[in-house]
């Protein structure tokens, strides 16, 4: 009788585990990693059959006739056309017909590079300047002029020489100044099949407002005082030194990195990393961003929405820090509210009330001075933890189904300990009301010692801003 294998479980066990993490992280990129990465699953096949058979063959056993079966035959072929297919038409959407791309380097075509001629337009300090192009750096800096001076750096990947000659004569970028608004196009798509990158340095005038549209590369925009509103298929975007609003839409995006802009700032789309400092207007974010947020300086109120977490915050004059896992604020200003369905939160000498709301997550709460704020925290699966000043006042009303309590704060609290769980009550003096649930995990409560009161008054050494490695040109986007 043939012995079974065990690579029908292992596939069926690792089939399972994608859609369990894609239930509980639908924000998670797994289309695209299975895109690029599904030979993986050929070499983990290939690699369990040839340990069974070096098993089989240590104990003496008989070997099979042959190491894949006919059915898993036409399963790998099955499986290879499917990979494939989707690579290729993910390729082709992403990059266009005839480009093949091998460990980083281009099979078909090369590239030749051109330079545009500088132009430069008339444009009052009130004016509006927008940018169309679909691929290629932008970068539009601020000055004391009364002109737009436009330098563009082309790239043409083509068969040969004759082909992207054509294409650059076919693709120069143009002016068109109708009234206080003066549009740039970069015109690549005019190209008759080679592939066209501009990259474009733009210098006006400080008041203007700006709009820019692109489909791949990345936006830099500093030293404006006009609006800024900026839309991408694929951009990294980095604001510096804006004086008005700044507004965000994004498909795809690897950073989105804004520092000292004085108006509102509104992202929505999708992305991985965000950075914001000091900011002077309201923050909003909606979306789903799979990296790392970082918020520090927001002088106004901050609101983020995803599908997985939703917070609200009066002011961040320190720093909050969201990622996938965890929510860690330092010196933030509430009331603050946070919903989530897996969230691990941080919070430390938060001003005002906290409201938090996990299905699942631990919480973390220390205060190092007074006064403190109302809490109501509630978990439904996860523990709670409490700092708080030696000298704070509250009414404690706190309880878990199941799980221990510990009381390290005052012996006047009630504490009762039930079959499978237990609840903390009692009043310390007239203060605020503090309510913590979860459902299953611990409750404790305890006081701030000094030593670990100091350490979080103690000012932190300021953080650098991180530099990612540098996205690759447009066209490798």
């Amino acid at each position: 009788m043939r012995k079974a294998s065990i690579v029908g479980p292992v596939v069926l066990i690792a089939i399972g585990l994608v859609f369990l993490l894609k239930n509980i992280r639908p924000d998670l990129p797994l289309f695209d990693l299975f895109m690029t990465y599904w030979p993986f699953l050929l070499i983990a096949w290939g690699s369990l059959r040839l340990i069974e058979i070096l098993v089989l063959h240590f104990r003496g056993s008989k070997l099979p006739i042959s190491g894949v079966s006919g059915g898993e035959w036409a399963l790998i072929i099955i499986l290879s056309i499917i990979g494939s297919s989707v690579w290729g038409v993910q390729r082709f959407t992403h990059d266009g017909f005839g480009r093949i791309r091998v460990g980083g380097m281009e099979v078909f075509g090369e590239s030749y590079d051109y330079t545009e001629a500088p132009s430069n337009v008339k444009l009052a300090s009130t004016g509006r300047l927008v940018v169309d192009s679909a691929r290629g750096t932008t970068r539009i800096t601020g000055a004391d002029i009364d002109e737009v001076r436009v330098n563009g750096r082309k790239t043409v990947r083509a068969m040969r020489r004759e082909e992207a000659d054509k294409a650059n004569g076919q693709t120069r970028i143009k002016l068109d100044k109708a009234g206080d608004t003066l549009t740039v196009y970069g015109n690549q798509d005019r190209a008759d099949g080679p592939r066209v990158t501009t990259d474009l340095e733009v210098t006006v005038p400080k008041g203007i407002s700006v709009e820019v549209r692109g489909r791949s590369g990345d936006i830099e925009i500093a030293d404006l005082n006009g609006e800024v509103s900026i839309s991408s298929d694929n951009a990294g975007v980095r604001l510096q030194n804006l004086g008005g609003r700044a507004k965000i839409d994004t498909r795809k995006s690897d950073i989105i990195r804004a520092v000292d802009v004085k108006g509102d700032l509104e992202l929505k789309g999708r992305g991985r990393d965000i950075e914001l400092e000091n900011i002077g207007g309201q923050v909003t974010v909606g979306g789903s961003y799979s990296g790392e947020t970082i918020m520090r300086k927001i002088a106004k109120p901050v609101r983020f929405e995803s599908s997985m977490t939703e917070f609200r915050v009066e002011r961040v004059p320190g720093e909050l820090q969201l990622s996938l896992s965890t929510l860690t604020g330092t010196n933030v200003v509430g009331p603050i509210t946070v919903r989530a369905k897996s969230k691990d939160v941080h919070l430390t000498d938060i001003t005002d009330a906290v409201s938090l709301d996990l299905d699942r997550g631990d919480v973390e709460i220390r205060q190092s001075k007074l006064p403190i704020g109302r809490f109501d925290v509630k978990t439904r699966s996860g523990d709670i933890e409490l700092a708080l000043p030696q000298q704070a006042k509250f009414v404690l009303n706190a309880e878990t189904d199941r799980g221990e309590v510990s009381n390290d704060f005052d012996p006047s609290l009630k504490v009762v300990s039930e079959s499978n769980g237990g609840r903390i009550t009692g009043s310390l003096g007239a203060g605020p009301e503090i309510k913590a649930t979860t459902n299953r995990g611990s409750f404790t409560i305890r006081k701030m010692s000094p030593a670990e009161a100091a350490s979080v008054e103690a000012p932190a050494a300021p953080k650098p801003p991180r530099t990612p490695v540098p996205p690759a040109r447009a066209d490798n986007q």
